[in-house]
């Protein structure tokens, strides 16, 4: 029970993490979960043995389109992968299967082919596509002459409704937005009425980690090398305690805006990264906001909320040559190369066993009315700067 409780703070984001974990505790009962490999495990079972979590089919979407035309808008089947693990990014990732992605596109008035628009790829958190957030910004952009493209990176993998949230996050991985972002980027630049030189990408929460992880030149090399990198990159109040493993970037600048009194976010250690993110060809612009908390879109009045949990006093990321995930370097438990999907969420499951010492309680959350508005005011002079102004 230990170590899914704490895979779900490794994974959390958003303010739903309290409802999370008693979630997992519900989970954690279940007899199907009774024999997660934990950290001790010294050697793997062979692969037609290794143990499974169940997961969802893939649902059965319209075929993908590879090259968008130019009145392609709102709902977009495109080409996509679940790599599920960091090791699968770097040891067979071409090898991987595609199956169909879904993401909503807003084009801006007068995005033609003969006057093409920059675009945003807009990564939700992982509490799923939210009223007031994702569609909203995608509105917001599109009004200001930029077309958005709102990612779900939880349908097309069997997540539903009802779906628990610790079983979101075992189902879609950090490591599947990696690709559905990467994806994302490749897709809307086959677009006529969009330019795929001014394409950026950001996110909220865990989605606002996915923009700081594919900042990642070797990443970019990997799973989208034939195409322009991302022009910019947003990380909306998205936690810095996780790594790619690897220093180098793309070049493309990088814009962090989060709270001072959210707990979820250690403003220290996003100083460190940031700094790290500069060192490795970045220019990075930081807004800490006074007083802000987190997810200050929610409609949900502000509150602080006590069972809400988050990462604190730790380092993650995966080893650069294996793909091992690490806690303070060390590793536990890891999939190997022939394991199915399934397979590997049973080892990542057990993987949460090493984050344990990591936890903490309570973070506030909810409405802030002035942190959002000067927020996106801050975003749209970034984009501005970068999109229209070179």
């Amino acid at each position: 029970m230990k170590y899914l409780i704490a895979l779900l703070i490794m994974t959390c984001g958003l303010a739903g993490c309290g409802q999370a974990v008693n979630e997992g505790l519900e989970i954690a009962a279940d007899k199907s979960l009774e024999d997660i490999p934990t950290t001790e495990a010294a050697e793997p079972a062979p692969t037609e043995q290794a143990p499974e979590l169940p997961l969802p089919p893939f649902p059965d979407y319209p075929a993908a389109k590879s090259q968008l035309s130019t009145g392609d808008e709102g709902k977009i089947y495109y080409p996509i992968k679940s790599p599920y693990d960091f090791t699968r990014i770097l040891n067979g990732y071409d090898d991987l299967e595609t199956h169909t992605g879904l993401g909503t596109l807003i084009l801006p008035d007068g995005a033609s082919a003969e006057s093409p628009v920059p675009a945003m790829v807009i990564l939700h958190g992982s509490g799923g596509i939210q009223d007031g957030r994702e569609m909203d910004y995608a509105k917001l952009f599109a009004d200001n002459g930029i077309a958005g493209f709102v990612v779900d990176y939880y349908a097309p993998r069997g997540v539903q409704a009802d779906t628990p949230y610790v079983m979101k996050t075992m189902i879609a991985t950090e490591v599947d937005v990696i690709s559905d972002a990467y994806s994302a980027l490749t897709i809307l630049g086959t677009h006529p009425a969009i330019d795929a030189s001014r394409i950026g990408v950001t996110g909220y929460s865990y989605g606002g980690m996915a923009t700081r992880y594919v900042l990642d030149d070797r990443l970019k090399n990997i799973m989208a090398p034939d195409v322009p990198p991302f022009a910019l990159h947003m990380d909306i109040y998205g936690p810095c305690h996780q790594t790619t493993g690897h220093s180098g970037t793309t070049g493309a600048p990088y814009l962090a805006i989060h709270g001072d009194n959210d707990n979820s976010v250690d403003p220290a250690l996003c100083q460190e990264v940031y700094k790290d993110i500069e060192a490795g060809g970045s220019p990075v612009q930081s807004h800490v906001m006074p007083g802000a908390g987190h997810a200050w879109e929610n409609a949900a009045p502000q509150r602080i909320f006590e069972e809400g949990s988050y990462v604190r006093g730790c380092r993650f990321t995966w080893d650069p040559d294996t793909g091992a995930f690490l806690v303070d370097g060390q590793a536990g438990f890891q999939p190997t190369s022939e394991m199915t999907r399934p397979q590997r969420a049973m080892v990542r499951a057990g993987l949460g066993e090493l984050a344990g010492k990591c936890v903490g309680q309570g973070y506030l959350v909810g409405s802030d009315p002035e942190t959002d508005r000067k927020s996106k005011a801050i975003q749209l002079d970034f984009m501005k700067q970068v999109f229209f102004e070179k």
